[in-house]
């Protein structure tokens, strides 16, 4: 009778037991990206049926080298050393296990043409260390974030557990203090869940703040207008130059730049990059946190007065 019982409860503890695997396989990362086999897509051909593409048989990146996904700059953090500069005018497949997500290429950074599409630069710990990936480099601007694709990506990395928030810049205020200088204010706000150090313009001294970012340049009625300020080089970031966010937090700042000419008032259309920092393998780690890296660009429009 005992057997016949157990017998009777086999199948559903088989049953309750491969349910508890699936559930605990939910937001497991699964995240690859592929080397696309030579001859099968042109230097910078966007439209290409991803499922007709063949790859290379092992993951570039695996799934287990990532430890996270920043959406604010586009950036893949990683637990391991990868080297870019080997790959250069090759294409990329990055793929939720078998579902391709975003065709890319790598690019070198001498090359007259930028893409504007997903993209790595093509070497080692030029603009990012190795244990970092930026996925679009200089030439990847935010209008590709609005993309269904770029939509499918990020939703696909948030369904593997690996997407962040990053950060939230705004250009909060635009000022003219004279016909060539003016003084702007931008939030800087911490998205995610865990301390994120950035730049902090009044620690590092607005000068050198502007060697990593032009600051704000404007355009009204197809003229535009840049700063031509000296700038203070720098290589290398002072630890007291960051300021540590916590999450949900902001940091706020007015900044003064001269260097423009003739600057016009009225209605204006701005553009803003806010600079990550330039940092060595493995510095982006912080025992409460992480340094953020990349550029966080914004535009809009704003009265000048």
């Amino acid at each position: 009778m005992k057997k016949l019982f157990f017998l009777f409860l086999l199948p559903f503890v088989i049953s309750c037991h491969d349910e508890d695997i699936n559930f605990r396989g939910r937001g497991h990362n699964d995240i690859n990206i592929y080397l696309v086999k030579e001859g099968q897509v042109e230097r910078f051909q966007t439209d290409v049926n991803l499922e007709s593409l063949e790859v290379e048989r092992n993951p570039w990146l695996k799934s287990s080298e990532i430890e996270f996904y920043d959406g604010s700059s586009n950036i893949f953090y990683l637990n391991t050393e990868k080297e870019k500069g080997n790959y250069e005018g090759r294409n990329f497949l990055i793929q939720n296990g078998n579902t391709p997500l975003l065709l890319g290429l790598f690019f070198a950074y001498s090359w007259s043409y930028m893409p504007q599409f997903p993209s790595i630069i093509a070497h080692d710990d030029l603009f990012y260390p190795k244990d970092v990936i930026g996925l679009g480099g200089y030439g990847f601007y935010t209008n590709t974030d609005s993309s269904q694709e770029m939509l499918n990506f990020k939703q696909a990395l948030e369904d593997s557990g690996i997407l962040k928030e990053g950060i939230g810049v705004e250009v909060v205020d635009v000022d003219k203090v004279n016909s060539t200088t003016l003084k702007y204010t931008i939030r800087v706000t911490n998205n995610d869940t865990e301390s994120i150090y950035v730049l902090d313009p009044g620690r590092m001294g607005e000068s050198r703040f502007h060697y990593y970012t032009n600051g704000v340049s404007l355009r009204k009625d197809n003229e535009s207008y840049s700063s031509f300020s000296e700038k203070t080089a720098s290589s290398e970031i002072k630890s007291s130059w960051y300021y540590k966010l916590r999450p949900q937090k902001s940091m706020v700042r007015t900044i003064t730049l001269g260097g423009y000419s003739d600057l016009p008032e009225g209605n204006v259309h701005f553009r803003f990059t806010f600079p990550g920092a330039n940092i060595n393998d493995g510095e982006w780690k912080k025992p409460d946190g992480r340094i953020w890296l990349g550029s966080k660009f914004v535009e809009g429009d704003i009265d000048l007065k």
